[in-house]
């Protein structure tokens, strides 16, 4: 199985793009939230119920294939720590 190389992953951002009312991640941003589930001790699947979604749902909307509910998308950057190093930036 192929692994995005971890340095990379500071590369990833949670960009995304609005189609009508809704808004859909631009790249996977999968990598990104499975390095953060390491970092906060938890997995994919206990992380995907903590959003109230199951972990298939999670995959197509980190994956850019279904919208991204807004308070999800928060919850997500807060999760990952984007939401800090927008702020630093």
């Amino acid at each position: 199985m192929h692994r995005p190389n971890p340095m990379s992953y500071g590369q990833i951002t949670l960009e995304t793009r609005g189609y009508g009312a809704k808004q859909f991640f631009v790249r996977d941003v999968q990598p990104l939230v499975l390095e953060a589930c390491r970092r906060h001790g938890m997995s994919f699947e206990e992380y995907a119920a903590k959003l109230g979604v199951t972990r298939a749902a999670l995959v197509l909307i980190l994956k850019g294939h279904d919208p991204v509910p807004r308070h999800m998308l928060d919850s997500i950057r807060h999760f990952t720590g984007e939401a800090q190093q927008g702020a630093a930036a």
